[in-house]
């Protein structure tokens, strides 16, 4: 594989903070999105989306090449499994869902010429692009926006808002509670499923695209982009253009989370194009 374009930033500015990872071997091209800190939760000093995208970046490396979906994320899920025994948090874990080294990814096999995804990491290949959305963000997305409308009918300006993000405050509750159906055995239309270790059956909800041989360029993203474009300067323009018009994000572009004050962009991102 031939690495075409690359590019990793943290929504604060400092990659310090950053819950995204990326991994590019001869074998397999990975994005690993660890999720959004959603406790105060802490390892080692760093937030489990951060654990995880570290933890997962590592096991991308060492797959043998001829790896299906179903082994891979196997030994993901076992590499944030193994963490948390020799942290002796297992219980805790077990407990608490927002504690959990979680994470989304998307997995490139060279050998297979396949996508693998579990979560919402996104990818382009042969013009079609691919993304597996949980319903769960379009409604917590649609209820932010509607908080901020209030807010904005009350007389609150959008830069008090950036300042100070009441409607993101107002969803943390519920943010929280979606974990409770995360990898959950009760199964319903908001029930999601990622990599956070303790669900063993996490490979089994794997989305596997095999893409079609003449494909050759592929380029893979975390979802800190509002779209995914055939090259870098589209994509990062088109998220400029949404910082600009949109920093809130609840109109243009609806999200969980807006730009906060102080930081460049509403979430970590990482792009990655190249030639299979």
């Amino acid at each position: 594989m031939k690495v075409v374009e690359q590019f990793i930033r943290s929504k604060t500015g400092d990659m310090g903070t950053c819950e995204d990872g990326f991994v590019v071997t001869d074998h397999f091209a990975a994005i690993i999105d660890g999720a959004t800190n959603k406790s105060d939760m802490h390892y080692q000093g760093e937030t489990p989306g951060r654990i995880a995208a570290k933890l997962c970046t590592d096991a991308v490396r060492h797959l043998p090449p001829n790896t299906t979906a179903h082994t891979a994320y196997s030994i993901l899920n076992e590499a944030i499994h193994a963490f948390y025994q020799a942290q002796n948090v297992m219980d805790q874990v077990r407990q608490m869902p927002t504690a959990r080294c979680t994470a989304s990814s998307v997995i490139y096999s060279a050998q297979r010429h396949e996508l693998w995804f579990l979560g919402d990491c996104m990818a382009l290949a042969g013009g079609v692009s691919y993304q597996f959305h949980k319903e769960l963000d379009d409604v917590l997305s649609n209820l932010r926006s509607l908080l901020i409308h209030v807010e904005l009918s009350r007389g609150a300006t959008v830069e008090d808002l950036l300042t100070n993000d009441i409607a993101r405050k107002r969803i943390v509750e519920f943010l929280q509670l979606q974990a409770e159906l995360q990898n959950s055995s009760y199964e319903c239309e908001y029930t999601y499923h990622v990599l956070d270790g303790i669900a063993m059956d996490v490979p089994n909800h794997v989305q596997v695209v095999k893409l079609d041989k003449a494909v050759r360029e592929i380029v893979l993203s975390s979802d800190g982009y509002p779209t995914l474009h055939p090259s870098l300067e589209a994509t990062e323009l088109e998220l400029a253009e949404t910082i600009l018009n949109d920093p809130l994000c609840y109109t243009r572009y609806k999200s969980t989370k807006g730009v906060v004050e102080g930081n460049v962009s509403f979430d970590d991102r990482t792009y990655l194009r190249f030639l299979a």
